[in-house]
């Protein structure tokens, strides 16, 4: 029996860990989970579990705190690592770094299953697929072809993050029902998944209802869940299934659940949100990124229209479903007007739960390519220059930058109480500071408090620990 060991350093359960740890205890092999900052906090589990290799699921951002802390415990330990996640699979380069061993690039279930039966039966690790192997030289295996029945893998492990009870609120679950996004949007991973999976089967699967029933049903009973998130990249895509399977889940599973959509999907029938609201939703997402039309569809490529913005949030509205957006400000090419714009359609569709960060350029995106190719990047940017906060700053090239990311502070603000959107123009033009840090935080933590259906004092908590994964630069 291999044992994998996963590392983390914030407090909340990710999907992917959860698959593989339930993929790889399917085999007899074991995984447990441990969070902290530094090797000492992490310490006596490393000591007490005596792991065969530890993992680390990653996005640009917190790379370089997982590559100190796999060589350190490299260093005292002797323990081998692998790198999966967001960052190493648009990044595959990160395996240069001095100690890194592995990185795991896409859906990572079958490959760590291979890796832990060939590490307990100490056979050659340098040829598996989806996985980057250096041994003196670097192996660069392709991906293997993706599993067309997302039914087949068990269900996430879900007692991998039992040592978070009471440390954070777990009244909420994630669970997927699909795979993969069939849009092109220019900042987003999707793109350059689906490019590196060419060829390799279908990319946008979709689970079967009675298997995604069954999972909320043991959900339901094995913990004390009162709201799913459905965390697809977009929720109902069909709707053939969806409307299928809302009143299945009424009836069979009955808990609230919130979930990711498209504006367009929802102006695109009136009833598309009443069937949502009877089947329990009590809130949806959905992205606006931009409120200047054409920045929208020609550099983000979102394909959608202020238009179907609108009539989106009326049938919202209408069947009193609370929304938030997601925009994106200090864009490649964005102009002041062009982020007031932003503020302005969310104005007016009276966003519930407004959200907006700082535009990020994450390696492997399109957006990245064009802001580089642009000029708005430099060609030598660093991926290891990328905040752990995507709301901090920009690292673009651009006259307003600071009054952009200013901006982003009071975004919230603006749009929730509109009458001091015109003392916010004026504060922008101040210099990047604290206070509107700070303010920005409070506002923040109470948006997300109301939008997830979180408990406030576990939230609280969890805020004051891990404040600097939204407020710090570094």
């Amino acid at each position: 029996m291999a044992k994998l060991l996963f590392l983390q350093n914030i407090d909340y359960e990710f999907l992917g860990p959860m698959y593989i740890s339930s993929m790889v205890k399917s085999a007899g092999h074991d995984c447990r989970i441990a969070i902290g900052q530094t090797l000492n906090d992490v310490r006596r589990e490393i000591e007490r579990y005596q792991p065969n290799l530890v993992g680390f699921s990653l996005m640009s951002g917190s790379h370089r705190w997982a590559i100190r802390l796999a060589n350190h415990i490299k260093t005292e330990y002797g323990i081998p690592n692998i790198l999966g996640g967001a960052h190493p699979t648009f990044f595959p380069q990160v395996i240069e770094e001095q100690g890194i061993d592995m990185v795991l690039r896409g859906e990572g279930e079958e490959s760590v299953l291979e890796l832990l039966n060939r590490m307990d039966k100490h056979e050659r690790l340098t040829d598996i697929q989806n996985i980057w192997f250096k041994n003196g030289q670097v192996y660069k295996n392709d991906v293997r072809a993706l599993r067309r029945d997302l039914d087949e893998y068990p269900f996430p492990d879900r007692t991998l993050y039992d040592g978070l009870h009471g440390k954070l609120d777990r009244s909420v679950r994630n669970v997927i029902t699909s795979r993969g996004c069939p849009w092109h949007c220019s900042f987003c991973f999707e793109d350059a998944m689906r490019e590196m999976y060419a060829g390799k089967g279908k990319y946008v699967r979709i689970r079967a209802i009675d298997s995604v029933i069954e999972e909320c049903i043991d959900l339901k009973r094995t913990t004390d869940v009162r709201t799913i998130y459905f965390a697809d990249d977009v929720f109902g895509m069909s709707k053939k299934w969806l409307y299928e399977f809302l009143p299945r889940y009424k009836r069979e599973v009955g808990i609230p659940f919130i979930c990711l959509v498209r504006a367009d999907i929802v102006a695109s029938d009136r009833e598309y949100a009443f069937h949502l609201a009877e089947g329990g939703c009590t809130s949806v997402f959905f992205g606006v990124e931009s409120g200047n039309e054409g920045l929208r569809n020609k550099v983000l490529v979102k394909q959608l229209t202020n238009k179907q913005i609108e009539e989106a949030a009326r049938n919202l509205h209408d069947a009193r479903i609370p929304f938030r957006t997601y925009n994106i400000l200090a864009l490649p090419g964005e102009t002041l007007d062009d982020a007031f714009s932003t503020v302005e359609i969310n104005i007016n569709i009276k966003t519930d739960y407004p959200w907006c960060s700082v535009f990020s350029p994450f390696p492997g995106t399109a957006l990245t390519q064009y802001a580089i190719d642009e000029g708005y990047l430099d060609r030598d940017f660093d991926p290891d220059e990328l905040t752990r906060s995507f709301f901090t700053e920009s690292k673009l090239n651009a006259v307003s930058a600071q009054k952009l990311q200013n901006l982003q502070k009071f975004f919230q603000t603006a749009v929730l109480w509109p009458r001091t959107y015109p003392v916010i123009k004026k504060l922008i033009n101040l210099p990047p500071n604290i206070f509107f840090t700070l303010w920005f935080g409070f506002i923040y933590f109470l948006v997300y408090l109301k939008s997830e259906r979180r408990g406030f004092w576990k939230t609280l908590r969890f805020g004051l620990k891990h404040y600097k994964h939204v407020l710090a630069k570094e």
